[in-house]
């Protein structure tokens, strides 16, 4: 019975995209290329062949195989585009899929220059307008990882780095001894996105995909008190932050974060402000799956925090739409969460 109903929103998901196809192409190829011009999807993935997937088997999907395909061919990402009305891709390493650590710090380095390079040269130069490279690192080692991030920042040009929610060894990035990191990608001007690696499949995760629902949900909550207790935004203010999936259950979760503030305010001592004002530090993207929690979203951390991310090829079939179904979303807003805020965090600073 689960199989057919997962079949039928399969169908029905695939139904709906054609129609919405059939419906651009009848307006005319003008008003399809004005309705998308502009408009950035900030969370979208690759994979490459060199590396085997590494999925859990909680997390695996009817869809497995076509997502693989979509990750390895940016000719795919491009016909979703078309489909969805989307001008461009932010393009990331599918850290969730085939891992975040392959070895030894060295070895990490050659696979994500590897990794990097691939992004560059298939995604971004062969697919010109249509990408934004973000890069990835190994951050196990902070020295090879600012080297890396250099290269990928003053050779291929990238505006994005991908994080995941810890390093593989298990330190969260808002630990004093990622402060150097922190200092070069705000001297760098990088815009960070946190795509956790998910959460160990063990009780009480390991039944249900939980490890994939609420996991990723548990991981985004993780760095980002990490990154608010320790004073990330303290020490570097001008770090530009986006955390995925709406940033998990942490900006709906703040009022006890901000009552221990009253109760223990030791917990304070990196602060200057309650723990919950420096959600509005992050940015977030709009990939929750749900228009009451987008339209929460909107109203807790506001409209100028939130960007397009439709978690391509795993997310939503139209992220776009998924928007629009936002109750009270204003075409100002529209915009602003599609093409202002998502260019202004591509852009470099003067």
């Amino acid at each position: 019975m689960i199989g057919c109903m997962q079949c039928t929103l399969a169908r029905r998901s695939f139904l709906q995209l054609g129609a919405m196809t059939l419906a651009a192409s009848a307006a005319g190829p003008a008003l399809a290329q004005s309705a998308r011009a502009g408009i950035i999807d900030f969370h979208t993935h690759m994979i490459t062949p060199d590396l085997p997937v590494n999925l859990l088997p909680s997390m695996r999907s009817l869809k497995l195989e076509q997502w693989l395909q979509a990750m390895r061919e940016p000719r795919l990402h491009i016909e979703h585009m078309e489909r969805v009305g989307v001008g461009s891709h932010v393009v990331s390493f599918g850290n969730a899929t085939q891992g975040i650590s392959w070895g030894d710090a060295q070895h990490d380095l050659r696979v994500v220059r590897g990794i990097n390079d691939r992004i560059a040269r298939d995604w971004v130069a062969r697919n010109p307008g249509r990408f934004h490279g973000a890069a990835t690192l190994p951050t196990q080692d902070v020295k090879l990882a600012i080297g890396e991030l250099e290269r990928a920042v003053t050779t291929l040009g990238f505006r994005v780095l991908q994080i995941s929610s810890n390093t593989v060894d298990g330190i969260y990035y808002g630990d004093p001894r990622m402060d150097p990191l922190w200092r070069a990608i705000e001297a760098l001007d990088v815009t960070v996105f946190v795509h956790p690696h998910g959460q160990e499949n063990a009780p009480p995760l390991d039944q249900f995909s939980l490890a994939n629902s609420v996991g990723q949900g548990i991981a985004e909550l993780k760095v980002m008190t990490s990154i608010i207790y320790n004073g990330v935004f303290e020490k570097f203010p001008k770090v530009k932050i986006v955390v995925a999936h709406g940033g998990g259950f942490l900006p709906h979760y703040y009022g006890r974060l901000d009552r221990n503030a009253a109760e223990r305010p030791e917990t304070g001592k990196n602060l200057k402000k309650l723990p919950s004002e420096y959600l509005k530090s992050f940015y977030f993207d709009s990939c929750v799956y749900s228009p009451a929690i987008m339209a929460a979203l909107i109203e807790i951390v506001g409209v100028e925090r939130i960007v397009l991310g439709g978690d391509v090829p795993v997310g939503e079939p139209d992220p776009v739409a998924a928007l629009r179904r936002t109750p009270g979303l204003t075409p100002a807003q529209f915009d602003m969460i599609t093409r202002e805020t998502p260019s202004r965090l591509l852009a470099q600073r003067a």
